[in-house]
């Protein structure tokens, strides 16, 4: 995924990585987190806001990275039910296998947990300039992007209960910057999208909630601490991100 983690340095795509962290911080804010996990890396020290005393990992396969865990999607090595919120950043439809990942994204989450999944919309402006024969091969337009409904489908077979999508960035990049020249002042475009036009969004975050029958979360001091599988990586609590609450505008 070098090619994406490239695509992320550059304007367009620091400015898509920043609009899409501004929308996590704000669902986080609502979740119980405590544990975070962010699979996939914007770079450039771009991360969701987590709240209080949470602790955030970032984890990808990328060597020298911005990352607390090096390692693939496919094989999280993390032990089963030991972190509250997975967040999936574009690593489905630029994976060879994202049954996989998403399957390993829902071993890692805990009971009554939370998935946060984002994605390219393959039914908008910018499925369509996927299509396009132009640059097709270079990310963000090689990958392949899954529906939000596919996505939602996906979860519910995992006891992943899915909630009503939410969508941002109607315009591709060049498109965008068109826009943002002739309406300086105009940025209800850049919030994301009001439900009877998320089907347009150039980005789905489709988030579901972990249900296991009888499980209630425990109480704080009892909860287990993040674990490594045996004879995985090193204990990540030494790399966890202990993020102090900031304050976001709501125009991202």
């Amino acid at each position: 995924m070098q090619g994406l983690q490239d695509w992320f340095a550059s304007a367009a795509g620091r400015e898509l990585a920043e609009r899409e962290a501004r929308l996590l911080s704000r669902r986080l804010a609502g979740l119980y987190a405590r544990r975070v996990l962010q699979i996939g890396a914007y770079g450039e020290g771009c991360c969701p806001t987590v709240y209080g005393d949470a602790r955030q990992w970032v984890m990808d396969d990328w060597p020298n990275g911005p990352i607390d865990l090096h390692a693939s999607s496919e094989v999280i090595p993390l032990a089963s039910g030991s972190v509250d919120v997975v967040i999936l950043v574009h690593q489905l439809e630029f994976s060879p296998r994202p049954h996989q990942v998403i399957r390993e994204a829902a071993r890692v989450l805990a009971a009554e947990g939370h998935l946060l999944v984002l994605g390219f919309n393959p039914l908008s402006l910018w499925g369509l300039r996927r299509a396009l024969p132009v640059s097709r091969q270079t990310p963000p337009w090689s990958g392949r992007y899954l529906g939000a409904r596919r996505i939602a489908d996906w979860m519910l077979l995992l006891g992943i209960t899915p909630r009503p999508r939410e969508s941002l960035a109607v315009l591709p990049p060049p498109l965008q910057r068109w826009w943002l020249q002739r309406h300086p002042a105009r940025v209800a475009e850049r919030r994301s999208l009001r439900p009877g036009l998320r089907w347009c969004g150039g980005v789905n975050l489709v988030m579901g909630q972990k249900r296991v029958n009888g499980a209630v979360s425990p109480p704080t001091p009892w909860r287990r601490r993040l674990e490594i599988i045996p004879g995985g990586l090193a204990q990540a609590g030494a790399g966890a991100r202990r993020t102090r609450r900031e304050s976001w505008h709501d125009a991202g």
